[in-house]
């Protein structure tokens, strides 16, 4: 086993000269870098909540936290459920899951294989959550999945992995910022006497380069120092195509601002002093993560996004909540749900990313192969009208707010899109070829009577002045009856759906 410790951080620190390359560290700087090319095409990504959370399956990712609650606090009854099932916390802390986390069934090969069957043109997985376990080789904690659990590198099995195919490029996200305290965040509100706390491994300074408890010595200057080590260990030895942040309040946290920009500079130069093409995703941008005008904008499952959002934007949310699996997971979308979001956000100039939730053996729960398939049945029939296209003059017609408005836990009323809708026929999202040549009228529904109207493409439309000359259905032989009205375009549907949901129409 080799030797880590946070020495190492200093020596690449000190050893590792800082390349001349086109960004500097500052925001105005980064803030050049576009989105490029390759993430406007793609459209559609696949990554994992997947790590030692799983083996417990109970209440989620943030297990670690809730169970330091304590027995007054017992947050999401994680730790009653936790003293019931593996003893109290002076016997059994969140640590001695590490072991039991094997990944028996962990196939690289077989999860990479069903991102691409489902259609996705990037993919990866969580590299490391809020509890700081990485699933990678690392140098610069113990804590990785090449020490202790798996015994493997499994980051470096993904890359290999998704290396292996021309059209997909690689994806790493990090959650570790929020780790520096985080596993006590729940203590300070404990009444639990701290000589029972002072019995949880929590309060071992042992452990200190894993929970980062502050009254047992954790210094933030040294989780800083291993935060930046660890992002350019993984740009150097994996090459990620893009990185995504859970937010990196660096005004509140332990993250020095320049230490942060720093890091993302050599994350664009290194990239693409090899060629790459290298963007950063900035979750809630202004808001708790970095500057609006800075790398791709995100918003988690659509939360906070704004109905004009327009390009380029990213989604992401899990395939079922919560976001890792769970004992008795419920799954109430189906492959449709996804698929009808995926052409809604794309209409709008975004990119779909989706959370897979694996087992703690490693196996992807069967109901989410089944969802991965069902996209992609649906994405090998309609991907001209998906993939490499560009939003239209108008994004939609019929339904096309969805927002609704919730309660965020700070007590902020915020906008969140509910895809769960009726839609029908005349519900109908749009694309266009890159050339602009083709529109895509993708219909939300089959229509019961077997027609629809195109309202935006009516006879005279300031959208498409130019004379239509053909329509038809991809992935349908079928020859259409249409014609052109002032009030729109009319498409009699074929007699057989070419797929399940969602009904493209291709306009030239």
């Amino acid at each position: 086993m080799k030797k880590t410790h946070i020495g190492l951080v200093v020596v690449w620190l000190a050893t590792a000269a800082f390349a001349q390359g086109v960004f500097e560290g500052r925001w105005e700087s980064l803030s050049a870098q576009e989105v490029p090319e390759w993430m406007k095409d793609a459209k559609f990504g696949v990554y994992t909540h997947w790590s030692v959370f799983s083996v417990p399956a109970k209440g989620g990712p943030d297990y670690i936290k809730n169970l330091y609650s304590g027995p007054d606090k017992d947050v999401k009854g994680i730790y009653s459920h936790h003293v019931e099932k593996y003893g109290t916390l002076d016997q059994f802390g969140y640590k001695d899951f590490v072991p039991l986390f094997t990944a028996e069934n962990f196939n690289a090969d077989e999860w990479v294989g069903l991102m691409h069957e489902a259609g996705a043109k990037f993919g990866g997985i969580l590299l490391v959550h809020h509890d700081g376990f990485c699933l990678w080789d690392s140098e610069f904690t113990p804590w990785n999945s090449m020490d202790k659990g798996p015994k493997r590198d499994i980051y470096g099995e993904i890359a290999q992995a998704v290396g292996k195919y021309d059209d997909m490029k690689l994806l790493a996200t990090f959650h570790h910022e929020r780790t520096f305290g985080y596993a006590t965040g729940f203590m300070t509100k404990s009444k639990t006497p701290m000589e029972e706390k002072k019995t949880w491994d929590v309060y071992d300074p042992a452990y200190n380069d894993f929970y980062w408890n502050t009254e047992v010595g954790a210094k933030g200057e040294d989780f800083a120092a291993a935060w930046e080590g660890k992002i350019k260990e993984v740009v150097d030895k994996y090459q990620p195509d893009c990185i995504w942040f859970d937010g990196i309040d660096t005004k509140k946290g332990v993250l020095p601002e320049q230490l942060v920009m720093d890091t993302f500079a050599y994350y664009y130069n290194e990239s693409i002093k090899r060629g790459q093409e290298p963007i950063i995703c900035n979750k809630h941008a202004g808001d708790f993560n970095f500057p609006e005008e800075f790398g791709m904008r995100c918003f988690e499952n659509a939360r906070e996004m704004p109905y004009d959002v327009g390009p380029w934007f990213l989604s992401d949310r899990a395939i079922a909540y919560p976001w890792s699996y769970v004992e008795n997971k419920k799954y109430k979308d189906g492959p449709d749900y996804h698929t009808r979001s995926l052409i809604d956000l794309v209409s709008r100039g975004g990119v779909f990313l989706l959370s897979l939730t694996p087992k703690g053996d490693g196996s992807i729960p069967p109901e989410e192969v089944a969802i991965m398939k069902g996209m992609g049945r649906w994405l090998k029939v309609n991907s001209e009208a998906i993939h490499a296209t560009r939003p239209w003059k108008v994004f939609a017609e019929g339904m096309t707010d969805m927002r609704a408005r919730k309660k965020s836990k700070s007590g902020k009323d915020m906008p969140v899109w509910n895809y769960r809708q009726p839609w029908t026929a005349q519900d109908i999202r749009f694309t266009q070829s890159k050339d602009g040549k083709t529109v895509y009228a993708i219909s939300l529904n089959w229509p019961e009577d077997g027609k629809v109207v195109v309202k935006s493409l009516r006879a005279g439309s300031e959208h498409y002045p130019n004379e239509i000359k053909s329509v038809s259905m991809v992935g349908s032989d079928e020859r259409l009856n249409w014609s052109r009205t002032a009030e729109g375009l009319e498409v009699t549907f074929p007699k057989e759906k070419p797929c399940d949901w969602a009904f493209a129409l291709k306009i030239q």
